[in-house]
């Protein structure tokens, strides 16, 4: 099912919606993974805080644009100063902006060029998730039944042919050990679950996800992972547990921050060098 109208003209709509800005899918009321994990690894407070993009995030960006949309990086972004001080900078930011283009350093600039021309071009999966016939940057839009919270999701690439979702990370270590801490830190293995859904609730089809984790440092190694069906499981029920809590804030209007009160600390076993805190509890 795909959207003939922005989302702006309908704050519920529900399906999947082609060449959607980035900052229009931002501003929808639809509940996002991003706002679920923060409610449940936070609070609802901060769940409802909006984060600006970093420069990291924009290093990111010019990533995903390097290798989802080569043939667009040109147009879309410019080769800065080697860094972010003084009026160079400054006035190649202005000069980008009336382009209408992003400027990035001059070493971020080269790593988005180097990934794209030989990460790319030099694995065949890679090649065939980013294909002529890949879907891009589409969002969807569907409605939750349970709650009947409106959900957002916005994978960044869709190959047809695979059936396949595809998410790019960028990060500086992309061992197995260490992205599977990161999967824990930011709630990915909810990400794959709430995808999905609303993927398919939206009316596409979701056979198999995949995260594409590239490193943003020279050599810019690379894997592609996916999760095992527990990791999911546990993903989809810290999911339905955040669906339900946010519905019930917005049913009451109260979207309460930490516990009120003097909390008192616990420090684990292991800790503990000096003294036995079994001896000296009260």
């Amino acid at each position: 099912m795909e959207a003939e109208r922005p989302l702006a003209a309908a704050a519920f709509f529900e399906g999947i919606v082609h060449d959607m800005p980035f900052e229009e899918y931002l501003a929808s009321p639809h509940v996002s993974k991003s706002a679920l994990w923060t409610l449940h690894s936070r609070s609802p407070a901060h769940a409802r805080v909006e984060k600006e993009e970093s420069n990291a995030m924009k290093l990111g960006t010019a990533i995903h644009c390097a290798v989802l949309e080569p043939d667009e990086f040109e147009t879309r972004f410019v080769r800065g100063p080697d860094d972010r001080r003084g009026n160079r900078w400054k006035e190649a930011v202005e000069l980008a902006i009336e382009d209408g283009k992003d400027c990035l350093t001059s070493g971020d600039y080269d790593a988005a060029v180097t990934i794209r021309d030989e990460i790319v071009v030099g694995n065949p999966l890679i090649r065939k998730l980013t294909s002529v016939g890949t879907v891009r940057e589409v969002s969807a839009f569907a409605r939750d039944p349970e709650t009947g919270l409106m959900m957002r999701a916005r994978p960044d690439a869709f190959a047809p042919g695979l059936g396949m979702l595809v998410d790019l990370k960028v990060t500086a270590d992309a061992r197995a050990e260490k992205w599977f801490r990161r999967v824990l830190d930011f709630g990915y293995h909810v990400q794959e679950p709430h995808y999905t859904d609303v993927w398919r609730r939206a009316g596409g089809q979701a056979d198999a996800f995949v995260f594409l984790v590239i490193e943003d440092k020279p050599p810019f190694a690379h894997a592609i992972y996916e999760l095992a069906p527990p990791d999911i499981a546990e993903g989809e029920a810290i999911r339905r547990k955040a669906l339900t809590r946010w519905a019930e804030c917005a049913r009451t209007g109260e979207w309460p921050g930490y516990p009120p009160g003097v909390q008192q600390l616990a420090l684990p076993k292991w800790a503990f060098q000096l003294t036995n805190p079994e001896e000296t509890e009260t």
